[in-house]
């Protein structure tokens, strides 16, 4: 019966309203049924039905009384007897969902701790927040200007001699100097540190001690000098002076620093300002003298002055170890800038090695790095993993960058201690300390014994090979002599490919004249090295000595590097050393290392200097993308600063000076012909054969054998053209200021704005702009050059550019007028990107422009060069020549490709847009990707101009732009005819510029945005001009930009995580103040409409569990059909998908997902080869929502390859490897509990596998963790594309009203169009007005929103995550003040306000201003009139659209403005605390590791993959003992788990403290999980106590058996049960000795038990780190476990199971059980070290474990239930009193039933014996039928018992005098489950059949009867007389009645 019916039955004295309500709260519950009673389709088909026949409702009447009387006398006459059980309704019974119960805190039974007094400790791997440049420190104000350089000449060859002294010297050797006093020079350094000046007359030398010598605190360093080159009085050495040490200075390379403080003018010591020269001394065999550089105008003399070294330290290791060196700038550095070693990041990246001498090879070996505070906290920093070590192995690895100042080694899981604690700074007051060297002391060599060392490394070197890479050194310079100083010139190894080396070693005969073999194929030579030879000196020469080189041709003498597994030299280029002499440089590394000279000197020397600045937008100012390329001369790819080169300027006409790059030229010459280029492009100036010019390249073309000059492809004259400014194709000059077009090819390498130029005729990137060719794949192997992209360029707004133009502004950059330099962002800039700033008049000069010759002076004073800010001005060998140069900028067309401009009488005329470049070298503008003006080639200053217009095409009238050159000679094009008319002229920037060359005109449609990419080259090697001008339509802009300030987070994995991720929702929302109505354009999908995924039942779609249900899992996986579970839905009906998995898994990405899937499989694949998203909608009920986290939730998507090839695998999209969808949504999701929540996915982002095909074939989704989910809604949606834009849109009644004219109101600025510096598409806002960031984009709404209409705009904030801050710029300027500068006849004000850095940003932006309406017939413009009342929005914060400096701004006028909103990320930490056993605290003395893995970043999922950080912490230092990570953002999750101990010792428990309500224990009670809070000195999070006694562990596990020993399905287990770990000694015997043992979980709240419920994996639990024995006993007396199952009463305690005759039984859930015990051993092993104490296996017995780790299964064996029938019989009608009515003497007879199959008729079992209280089984009379009848009470109890499961037929065999019998027998079965059924119909209400102890039911059934009615007479047979009477009666009248109702018109057709 239905609900609703029972409630018509059960009250039927109820009146219609009570009937109504009752039907209403059935409704409202959200009874499923109701929808069946009446929806409200039935109803409205009732109420028609009822109003078919008019207003005539009596009639209807009439016709339903008919029809009920007649009813009734039908049911009266029939005086039914019936047995009655109550009603049931259809309806699904009520389940209680219990929560679970509340744990306790973990460690309930462990003492409080102690609290520590010690300072709280920051975290010291956290680095301080990178400070912005400072002011530089100032210099001594009487220091002298340089002078002039003067005309040098040659240097002479460098020898072994010294320099002369003079023949005067002092009668006596002066005695050491006594230096100023101590007080005095430490406040000197006082003063340097505070920025203050410094006596202008001291100054400072310091000194980096080399590092072969031995050198250590006290070591004595002392500094001597030569005043002066003549022979007077103070001309002399100034005598040893003692220097000192600098303790708060080292070099990278562990060099100690000294210093010496000289006083200027002193004539002791410094009468003339400067040295001859300097020598620093350490004992006799160990002093460097330098040399000073010869003197301006007395190149015999040498003389530096003390400005050359002020504040400077020599390098002592820059050349040999002892004896005299030339000067060189290169060998000095600032001081300065050294690194504090207090630091400790001095060392970061330097190489360490491990060496393992012992007897046995080590697996897994670490390098754990940490770093002590001044209070004693250790924190460990980062563990760096070596990985195996073989014996007499060794491996290197790198310093962490990161501050550590101590090194521990451990093996394989981190149990194996390899090594105390050893602090590589030399601070403590132990022997583990020592200074670090990276040549002397990097290397620990592993002993046994504690024989273990720090140095060098120590094993056998054995025969080994070594390698010198020749790929640099190899170039002759034979045809140079005069340039080389005569020397042989030629590089290493010689011309025909011989390579010498010699080799020596400490006690070993030196091996001389060793010659060396080539690699294959290769530029690398080889050789054997002999055991203990460790040095070697490579030469291009017999070598037979230590001599040093002539020039280049020959190394030093190095220590051969014992840390490599391939020694290999990579010996440097040969500029300069083969012009200048000595021994070639280089450096070593292992064999095929890609060379990066910067990288592996470690010299801290920068290729290029790039000062830090912090970016500041100008007034004025455009900011346009670019990227510059920086290509590397030989010199720089030795990792040198041009700013060190030095050389003979005297005259610049030489190869030196102008063929700079020939290892990068060779390099790009093997690129070429590999592609059979055929215009090669080279890099540097290349003298022509032409006329009687000198130094001609011919002269050494051959050496360098470049393609295009070589035997395989030459053509000279094509070569000059292309890489020379003088000749054409034909050798004809002078083509100075011609450009060279064809260079490359039409289009880009993919045909769109996204791809590189191509060669012309190739396939290949033309080289100069190909990343990967310049950073790494290369014929040469190395890094040739650097890249820097996103770099912002400026231009100028500039007025009256070009003639005739008067009102015309252009965007500007003239290299003439404006000087730019590269900088680094220092500001608050996640990615460190760059900028171009402009320059100051006075630093300018570095970017001169240079002629050809010393003499010459250039065209243009000031070039473009801007990696050359430190360069010497004017001096060329200092420049950054070589250099590219990539612009790219979107731009938008007028309708016709014109602008108006005033003629100068007042008349509008139209000039075209244009684009202009005038320069040199190469420049290539592409748009759209294709080639629009080509002004290739190496050249002076030629002019490009682009004019936009419009043309006809195909009868379609198209934007057009046309190309026009000023000059261009033969070659890939004709000449132009500079002697004929120009085909057009302009004058820019006054000067008149005729384009001789006319370009072809390409076409574009109209209203679409482009993109124009122009490269830039410079690539010949004295001047570089650059002027570009462009007048792009502008706009009124409003700009949206999103930062992210990481400052607080401190992890680099964790800084990525906010990267590259659309996950900052905004919503904007306008209002239009003026002008009518404007619908925007509503947007174009190509044609492509979305998808919707049909999950109705007749859509064709299926759905199922991934888990096909079977008996034993029902219910445990649920993917199916459902209805709202919304409550408070109404109608909203749609049919949603139901998810549900029993069991919890979270172990990352197992191997269970794939019993998890809920999988829906579509009818017809869908493709999404064009779709850019996929939404769908999630609900999940607040029961269900804990851990609710994109982090859980996962899907994929599989398309249709196995349906089309079953032999195939689908492929894949989605979840990949991940826990959930985190990473591949669009904008930020927050799941919330209790409502439906929209997910939106960037397909575009989601992974692959399988080579997914795009059709969409199946869709799988599940979660993590046990809960309901609903799905629906899935919808795959194209990318929308904006329909075309309208061209110059600045009239401002065309921009769009978004419905906000005619209503008044703030709306949504729908389908609003933005262009995005992360993309380069146009995108759109969506109908929520939602658009969606990424941290550090910008998006520009271009003439979108009308001048004075209202904006607001906000950000869906996580103010849990972020603090967020936003600031309103104009023109790149903060509005500190709404207050205008003019007039404000167009805004009132609330008050004026600051727009900087606010922080009210959940309100968003709001400037307090209010539009005014000036101007009523503005309101009627428009299809609609605009109804705004002058009234500011209350609904929302808003801005008015117009500036703020000049709100009356001009219609010519253009607002932009931009709001920043920067969100700072909250962060916090955890800290972890090791402590030692009760009693062991002497003991516990190791290091300890801890692995802590962090998902769900920030509470978003913002990971792709969980981030893992290991920390150690080190018990044998004094301390409490803790590790803290901070900096981790609020929200993320993680867990902690001790991974690895040095000691030995074993985790005994783990413990949170109960002030920590943020985490809680997991894994069996092994591990921590919690949620970083917001901190900066995080709260003790974790205790891990460790132990040295013996642990065991103890698995759990439980069956489930059914009476047949079957296993009995999940559906039908108990959801939890309670187990109870107890023990006793081995040495008891009693059952009373058996013990509990406290084990406290989160989910048991109390320790002696624990609630186990099951997973995935069963009931599988572990009993953890369990003593083997009793404290201070042994295994002689092991403990014996046991586990035993049991209940809880009603106060909670543990009841264990009840010990019968059958064995111990337990009742769950009103069903009974037998529980066996059996027991295993668990074996030790790598896996599980909890074994015995003696190694041996425990042992198992009956159920128990003794003496090691084993695992012990509880069975529950279900008892067969038992049934007892009660019955009561009673009358069906009350007495007079109102009394019921109790039938005795009513007999019933019970049969069982023989079970049988479908459709055989049921027999009675005549064997089967029933019991009685006194005949039971085998003694049971009763066989085959039982029979008893009712007392006096009406009841039959205790007869019908111990009935087993099965049907049985109970039948009334006597009825009560005057009561009817039953009419038929009622049909009961009992199940084996436990439940019971009547006549087919399940009985589920307690009252009726209710379970009760071991494992018994009662069913008690209530029959009734009714009296048999008197007769009128005696004998009759009522029931047949009065049928036989009333029915012909009852018929005859309907009849009658509906005749009459009919003939009276009732029935109508």
């Amino acid at each position: 019966m239905r609900k609703l019916d029972a409630v018509f039955f059960e009250n039927n004295m109820a009146t219609v309203a009570q009937v109504k309500e009752a039907s209403f709260f059935y409704c409202f519950t959200g009874d499923p049924l109701w929808n069946n009673v009446l929806p409200s389709s039935q109803r409205e088909r009732r109420v028609s039905r009822l109003n078919r026949t008019g207003n005539n409702t009596t009639g209807w009447a009439r016709r339903l009384t008919a029809l009920l009387v007649t009813a009734c006398l039908v049911m009266a006459m029939a005086l039914p007897v019936y047995a009655e059980v109550d009603p049931l309704p259809d309806a699904p019974d009520e389940v209680e969902l219990l929560e679970d119960e509340p744990g306790t805190a973990s460690g309930e039974d462990t003492a409080p701790l102690e609290q520590n007094a010690a300072t709280p400790v920051p975290d010291a791997a956290t680095p301080e927040p990178e400070q912005s440049a400072g002011p530089e420190q100032p210099a001594p104000t009487e220091t002298p200007e340089p002078t002039a350089e003067p005309t040098p000449t040659p240097e002479p060859a460098a020898t072994a001699t010294a320099t002369p002294v003079p023949t005067v010297t002092p009668t006596a050797t002066p005695e050491p100097t006594e230096q100023p006093q101590m007080d005095a020079e430490e406040a000197e350094d006082m003063d340097r540190a505070l920025g203050v000046s410094t006596q202008s007359n001291q100054f400072t030398v310091y000194f980096a001690v080399p590092s072969s010598w031995e050198v250590t605190r006290n070591s004595k360093i002392t500094f001597n000098a030569q005043r002066g080159n003549g022979g007077g009085e103070y001309d002399g050495e100034i005598g040893e002076q003692p220097m000192s040490l600098v303790p708060d200075k080292i070099t990278s390379k562990g060099q100690r620093i000294y210093k010496f403080i000289l006083t200027k003018g002193d004539k002791t010591i410094c009468p003339w300002g400067g040295y001859v020269w300097m020598q620093f001394t350490l004992d006799e065999s160990h002093k460097v003298r330098v040399t000073a550089p010869p003197e301006e105008n007395n190149t015999t003399n040498h003389f530096v002055k003390v400005d050359g070294f002020n504040d400077k330290y020599y390098d002592g290791d820059a050349n040999s170890e002892n004896g005299d060196v030339a000067w060189n700038d290169a060998d000095w550095a600032d001081a300065l800038a050294l690194p504090d070693p207090a630091d400790h990041t001095a060392f970061g990246g330097q190489k360490m090695v491990f060496e393992n001498l012992s007897d046995s090879d080590l697996a897994n070996v670490t390098a754990v790095f940490t770093e002590q505070d001044s209070s004693g906290k250790t924190t460990a920093t980062e563990t760096v993993t070596i990985g195996d070590v073989a014996k007499n192995e060794k491996r290197r690895f790198e310093i962490p960058i990161s501050a550590c100042s101590s090194v521990q080694f451990v093996a394989g899981n981190g149990n194996k201690q390899l090594s105390e604690s050893y602090n590589f700074y030399e601070q403590g007051t132990d022997g583990n300390t020592f200074l670090y060297n990276a040549s002397k002391k990097y290397c620990f060599t592993y002993k046994v014994n504690n024989q273990s060392t720090w140095g060098t490394p120590q094993g056998k070197q054995g025969k080994q090979v070594i390698y010198f890479d020749a790929t640099f050194s190899g170039l002759s310079y034979e045809n140079e002599t005069s340039e080389t100083h005569g020397a042989i010139g030629c590089g290493m190894p010689t011309k025909d490919g011989k390579l010498w080396c010699y080799l020596t070693g400490d006690g070993k005969v030196p091996i001389t004249k060793k010659e060396m073999n080539r690699l294959k194929d290769t530029n690398i030579w080889y050789c054997d090295v002999p055991d203990s030879y460790t040095k070697i000196r490579f030469a291009s020469w017999a070598v037979e000595n230590e001599k040093a080189a002539d020039n280049g041709d020959g190394t030093a003498m190095m220590d051969i590097p014992a840390d490599l597994s391939e020694p290999c030299f990579f010996a440097d280029a040969s500029d300069d050393v083969i012009y200048k002499g000595g021994n070639r440089g280089g450096y070593w590394a292992e064999k095929g290392t890609l060379r990066d000279a910067e990288k592996w000197k470690k010299t801290g020397t920068k290729v290029v200097d790039i000062k830090p600045a912090e970016f500041t937008e100008e007034p004025n100012t455009k900011y346009v993308t670019s990227t510059l390329y920086d290509y590397y001369t030989d010199y720089e790819l030795n990792g040198k600063n041009r700013d060190t080169y030095k050389y003979n300027e005297s005259n610049k006409a030489s190869h030196r000076n102008w063929v700079t790059f020939r290892e990068f030229d060779q390099a790009l010459s093997d690129y070429y012909k590999k592609a059979n280029a055929q215009y090669p492009i080279y890099t540097g100036h290349f003298q022509p054969s032409y006329s009687d010019w000198g130094y001609r390249f011919d002269a050494i073309s051959a050496a360098l054998n470049l393609w295009g000059l070589n035997n395989d492809f030459k053509d000279e004259n094509r070569f000059m053209a292309i890489n020379n400014s003088t000749i054409n194709e034909d050798g004809v000059g002078t083509r100075y200021d011609y450009a060279y077009q064809g260079l490359v090819a039409n289009t880009t390498s993919n045909g769109k704005a996204t791809g590189e130029p191509l060669l012309k005729g190739t396939e290949i990137v033309e080289p100069h702009f190909n990343k990967d060719f310049l950073l790494r794949e290369n014929s040469k192997n190395a890094k040739l050059g650097e890249v820097y992209e996103n770099v912002k360029f400026p231009f100028t707004k500039v007025e009256n550019l070009f003639g005739n133009e008067p009102d015309v502004d252009y965007w500007c950059f003239d290299s003439k007028d404006t000087t730019l330099y590269l900088k680094q962002d220092s500001g608050q800039n996640p990615d460190s990107k760059y900028f171009l700033q402009s320059q100051s008049t006075s630093n300018r000069e570095s970017s001169k422009n240079t002629g050809s010759t010393s003499n010459e002076t250039p065209k243009i004073l000031y070039g473009y060069f801007p990696f050359n800010e430190t360069a010497d001005p004017g001096v060329a060998s200092t420049y950054n020549y070589g250099f590219g140069t990539k612009l790219q900028m979107d731009f938008t067309l007028t309708d016709d490709g014109m602008l108006e401009t005033d003629n100068g009488n007042g008349t509008k005329v139209k000039t075209s847009i244009k684009f202009f470049f005038s320069g040199d070298d190469d420049v290539w503008v592409f748009i759209d990707g294709k080639l629009a003006l080509d002004v290739g080639g190496a050249h002076g200053k030629v002019s490009g101009l682009l004019e936009f217009g419009e043309k006809e095409e195909e009868g379609k009238k198209k934007n057009s732009v046309t190309a026009y050159v000023s000059k261009v000679k033969k070659g890939g094009t004709p000449e132009s005819n500079q002697n004929g008319s120009p085909a057009k002229t302009v004058k820019y920037n006054g000067e008149d510029i005729n384009f001789y060359a006319q370009g072809t005109t390409l076409t574009f449609d109209k209203g679409q945005k482009h993109t124009l990419t122009m490269y830039y080259m410079e690539r010949g090697m004295w001047e570089s001009n650059m002027a570009v001008a462009f007048n792009f339509p502008d706009n009124n802009e409003l700009q949206v930009q999103k930062e992210v300030d990481l400052t607080n987070v401190t992890d680099d994995d964790f800084k990525n995580c906010f990267k590259n991720q659309k996950i900052f929702n905004f919503t904007i929302q306008n209002q239009a103040t003026h002008y009518g109505e404007k619908v925007a354009a509503k947007p174009d999908t190509g044609g492509i409409r979305s998808q919707v995924v049909d999950l109705t039942e007749n859509g064709g779609n299926t759905f199922k569990p991934a888990t096909e249900p079977t008996e034993s899992n029902k219910g445990d996986y649920i993917f199916e059909l459902a209805t709202n579970p919304e409550q408070g839905s109404g109608q909203d009906t749609k049919q949603v998908l139901h998810w549900y998995a029993r069991y919890t898994d979270t172990q990352p990405v197992s191997k269970e997902r794939e019993k998890r899937y809920g999988i829906l499989t579509l009818n017809e694949p869908i493709n999404i080869e064009k779709m850019r998203f996929l939404t769908f909608q999630v609900y999940v009920s607040q029961e269900d929502g804990g851990e609710l986290s994109l982090n859980n939730l996962y899907l994929e998507l599989l398309d249709n390859q196995k349906l089309l090839d079953p032999q195939k695998s689908p492929g894949q999209k989605g979840s990949l490897g991940t826990t959930g969808i985190n990473g591949a949504t669009y904008g930020s999701v927050e799941l919330k509990t209790d409502e439906w929540v929209t997910v939106k996915l960037d397909l575009h982002k989601m992974k692959e596998q399988g080579d997914f095909n795009g059709n969409v074939q199946t869709i799988r989704v599940g979660d993590n963790y046990s809960r309901n989910i609903y799905f629906r809604d899935f919808t795959f949606i194209p990318k929308v594309v904006p329909s075309k834009m309208t061209g110059f849109t600045t009239d401002q009644e065309k921009i769009p009203d978004y419905g906000s004219a005619t209503t008044g109101q703030l709306k949504n600025a729908e389908n609003a169009q933005y262009t995005s510096n992360k993309d380069s598409d146009t995108q759109l806002v969506d109908g929520d007005g939602r658009f969606v960031l990424e941290a550090g984009e910008t998006v520009t709404f271009s003439d979108q929103f009308r001048r004075g209409s209202y904006i607001s705009l906000k950000e869906d904030l996580n103010q849990s995550l972020y603090d967020t801050t936003w600031t309103v710029y104009e023109n790149g300027q903060a509005v500190e003040s709404t207050e205008p500068t003019g007039s404000a006849s167009h805004v009132t004000f609330e008050k004026f306000r600051s727009l900087n850095s606010q922080n009210d940003p959940a309100k968003g932006p709001d400037d307090g201003r209010t539009e005014k309406i000036t101007d009523e017939t503005e309101q009627e413009s428009g299809n609609v009139k605009n109804i705004y009342n002058g009234q500011k929005p209350t609904t929302a914060n808003t801005i008015v659209f117009r500036s703020y400096k000049n709100p009356d701004e001009k219609s010519s006028t253009l607002t932009k403005l931009k709001v920043e909103y920067v969100n700072t990320v909250k962060t916090g930490g955890l800290k972890i605390q090791k402590k030692a056993a009760a009693g062991e605290e002497n003991t516990i003395k190791g290091t300890y590791t801890f692995k802590v893995t962090f998902n769900d970043v920030g509470g978003e999922g913002l990971e792709e993959k969980p981030i893992e950080r290991t920390v150690t912490i080190d018990m044998s230092t004094p301390g409490d003992h803790t590790a803290t990570i901070t900096g981790i953002p609020v929200g993320t999750r993680y867990t902690i788990e001790e991974v690895g101990s040095t000691d030995g010792a074993k985790l005994q428990s783990v413990t949170v403290p109960d002030s920590c309500k943020s985490a809680h224990l997991i894994n069996n009670n092994t591990m921590v999980e919690g949620v970083i809070e917001k901190s900066e000195d995080p709260e003790l999070t974790a205790i891990f106590t460790n132990t040295k006694r013996t642990l065991i562990n103890i698995e759990f596990d439980k069956h489930w058996k059914d009476a047949d020993g079957k296993d009995i399905g999940t559906a039908q287990q108990p959801d939890e049960i309670y187990i109870q770990l107890q023990r006793r000694l081995k040495t008891d015997t009693t059952d009373a000795d058996w013990k509990p043992v406290k084990y406290p979980t989160t989910t048991s709240p109390d320790p002696n038990y624990v609630i186990i419920k099951r997973g995935d994996n069963g009931w599988k639990f572990t009993f953890s780190n369990l003593d083997q024995y009793p404290i201070n006993d042994s295994a002689d007396n092991n403990y014996i476990y046991r586990i035993v199952e049991g209940t809880l009463d009603d106060k909670g305690s543990f009841n264990p199971a009840v010990v019968t005759q059958a064995g111990e039984t337990i009742t769950i859930g009103g069903k009974t059980y037998v529980v066996t015990a059996t027991a295993e051993a668990t074996a030790k092993s790598e896996t599980n070290s909890a074994g015995s104490s003696t190694g041996n296996t425990a042992t198992a017995t009956d159920g128990t474990i003794t003496g090691g780790s084993g695992k012990i299964v509880l069975t529950n064996k279900l008892q067969n239930p038992k049934f007892v029938l009660d019955i009561i019989k009673k009358d069906a009608e009350l007495n007079n009193e109102s009394q019921e009515v109790f039938l005795k003497g009513v007999e019933f007879k019970l049969e069982k039933l023989v079970e049988t199959t479908e459709g055989e008729t049921q027999k009675v079992d005549p064997n089967y014996k029933f019991d009685t209280a006194t005949n039971t089984g085998s003694n049971s009379t009763n066989i085959g039928s039982i029979t008893a009848k009712t007392d006096g009470n009406g009841k039959i109890t205790g007869v019908f018992t111990n009935l087993e499961p099965g049907t049985y037929r109970l039948t009334e065999t006597k009825a009560h005098p005057g009561y009817n019998l039953l009419a038929q027998p009622i049909k009961i079965q009992f199940t084996q489950g436990g439940e019971c059924y009547i006549d087919g119909q399940a009985i589920k209400d307690e009252g009726k059949f209710k379970p009760g102890d071991n494992n018994t039911y009662t069913l008690t059934l209530t029959v009734l009867n009714r009296k048999t009615p008197e007769l009128p007479h005696t004998g009759a047979d009522a029931p047949s007389l009065w049928l036989l009477i009333g029915m012909p009666l009852a018929v005859a009248g309907l009849l009658i009645f509906t005749f009459r109702y009919n003939r009276k018109g009732g029935r109508r057709h």
